[in-house]
Formats: C-alpha cells, sequence, structure tokens
C-alpha cells in the first residue's frame, strides 16, 4: 500500500508543481509593463501626452488684466510622467484606473510695459517659471480575447473614459464641456470618468471628425477669480516633423457670482483644418486661474479635461 501512495505522489507532485509554475507565469496576466505598452501604442491615448506637453510656449498676446505682467506666449514644458495602475480583473474582463502624474512647468513669456492688443511686433522680456504638479485620471476597460501569445499577452484595450486632472491648488474647476457642431447632436459631458467610448464600436466609438469640419466648444467651469481665467484647447499633433497642433484660446462669453466663486462659462472654435492628419487624436482642455498667468507670484491652479476624436 505504501508503495503504491508513494508512486501515486510521485506522479502527481511534479504535475502539481508544474500546475502553480504555470500559474505564476500565465500569459493572460494583466501586467503593468503589458497596459503601459498598449497605452503608449494607442494612437489617442499616446497623443493626450503630447498634447499636455506644450514644449514650447504658444503665442497668444493676451493682454493685461492686473497691474503685474502682460503675458505674451504661454505654454507647458514637461518633465516627469509617472503612471500606476489600480486593476480589477474578473475572468476575461478587466477594469484599468490610470494615474498619471505630470511635473513641469509653466512657461509665461511676457513685458512688464503696455501692449496693445493685437500687435504681434512685440517681444518677451521676462520669462516666468512656475513649477506644478497636476494628476490625471482616466479609466480604461480590456477584453481577453483567444489569442494569448501576442506582445499584449490576449488583451485588447475595449473602452476608454475621458481623462480628468487638476494641480492640488483648486482654484477652478470644469464642470461641463460641450461639443456642437451642424448636422451632428450635441456632445455634453459632466463626468468625464464616467463618459466611455467603445473602440470599434460603430454606434459608441470616440467621436469622428471631417476635415474642414467647425466644432463650436463650450466650457463651464467654476473659478475663485471674478477675473477672466485663461481656457484653451490643444488638438492635432506632430507628425515626421511637421506640426499639425493648434492652440487656442477660449474667451468669456459669461460670469456669475454665486457665493465667493464664479460660475463661468468659455466658448471658442474648434476647427479640423484642411491639412489636419487622418488616424486617431486626444484633444486637452485647460484651465488655469487669472492669478496662474498675469501674476508673477501666483502658484499655479489648473483643471484639465480631454477628449479624443478620430479624422476620417
Amino acid at each position: 500500500m505504501k508503495k503504491i501512495l508513494f508512486i501515486v505522489l510521485s506522479i502527481l507532485i511534479p504535475i502539481l508543481m508544474i500546475s502553480c509554475k504555470s500559474n505564476v507565469n500565465e500569459p493572460d496576466y494583466l501586467d503593468d509593463a503589458t497596459l503601459l505598452s498598449m497605452i503608449e501604442n494607442d494612437e489617442a491615448l499616446a497623443n493626450f501626452d503630447q498634447n499636455f506637453n506644450d514644449e514650447e510656449a504658444t503665442a497668444f498676446l493676451i493682454g493685461k488684466t492686473q497691474l503685474d505682467l502682460y503675458p505674451i506666449k504661454v505654454g507647458r514644458r514637461i518633465t516627469k510622467v509617472e503612471r500606476t495602475f489600480e486593476k480589477q480583473v474578473v475572468g476575461d474582463s478587466a477594469k484599468v484606473t490610470v494615474t498619471t502624474k505630470y511635473t513641469g512647468n509653466l512657461i509665461i513669456a511676457g513685458k512688464f510695459t503696455r501692449i496693445t492688443l493685437g500687435d504681434t511686433s512685440y517681444r518677451p522680456d521676462t520669462i516666468v517659471s512656475k513649477p506644478f504638479v497636476e494628476t490625471v485620471k482616466r479609466n480604461l476597460t480590456f477584453i481577453r480575447t483567444n489569442s494569448k501569445n501576442d506582445k499584449s499577452r490576449g488583451w485588447k484595450l475595449q473602452a476608454i473614459s475621458l481623462p480628468e486632472g487638476s494641480t492640488e491648488l483648486k482654484n477652478i474647476k470644469i464642470n461641463k464641456v460641450e461639443l456642437i457642431s451642424s448636422g451632428r447632436e450635441i456632445l455634453s459631458i459632466t463626468s468625464p470618468l464616467d463618459t466611455y467610448f467603445f473602440i470599434g464600436d460603430s454606434k459608441k466609438d470616440i467621436p469622428e471628425r471631417k476635415k474642414n469640419e467647425d466644432v463650436t466648444l463650450k466650457v463651464y467651469l467654476t473659478s475663485n477669480s471674478p477675473k477672466e481665467d485663461f481656457v484653451t484647447i490643444t488638438y492635432g499633433r506632430k507628425i515626421a516633423g511637421q506640426t499639425y497642433k493648434l492652440k487656442r484660446k477660449l474667451n468669456l462669453v459669461s460670469s456669475t457670482q454665486v457665493g465667493d466663486k464664479w460660475e463661468k462659462v468659455y466658448q471658442g472654435n474648434w476647427n479640423i483644418f484642411v491639412v489636419h492628419p487622418f488616424g486617431k487624436f486626444h484633444s486637452v482642455i485647460n484651465a488655469v486661474t487669472n492669478e496662474t498667468i498675469f501674476t508673477v507670484e501666483g502658484s499655479v491652479s489648473s483643471s484639465t479635461w480631454g477628449i479624443p476624436y478620430k479624422v476620417n
């Protein structure tokens, strides 16, 4: 009997060991390296990073609204990007919350002397660099396909939420975004992390735009400042050394005081210009307080949303 038991155990133990080893290195495990690879290889997701980083200050010639500084160029320069993942994996489905911390400097080039609004001949004589850290979150869902031997270990990106971010100083907050274009339903967003676009689903895929299409963008926000804030949209990207990226400033159209804060609406034109390349992209909508841009001492207070889109 003992001999038979020994023979049985000698057969079972190696099988169990192999089985345990197989579970540890199972090819369908959704690890951080796999997630990072899929994010970096998705055109729309990677494009958010590119457009959040201005690389160099963008010319605006804003004019002065208080006594400190006349901004001429404004832009973010990102020096460090850190990502962490919170994963919920159930069978062949997974939900991942991606938290990205951007460390960088807000660059404001301007003058301390009066500038005539619209005069583009002025050159900045003062550069203000304000360090900041902004944390952006977004949700991703994945499904596991039959093929488990590819570099994504069988996982496929299924849906993406919109990103939402802010600095630790929260003196401004985007509450709603509307996209209005002729012949299309108004796209109204109030909760980015709960708004999903499903990849490859014709009815729920990321918004499609045509070349030379005009979109009216409205941004509804709450600000601690009674003065005009600095609200922009950045879209497009640099391809093969050519820049097809624009950053547009939105205009203040209404401001209502509610208690000690101001409810404001900003509006601007988002044009998918004729030379805009085809493919998947990601716009970045950013709002910073008046004190961030128009004072030398004011710390950076920022709120950021994003909207992916594709041009066919």
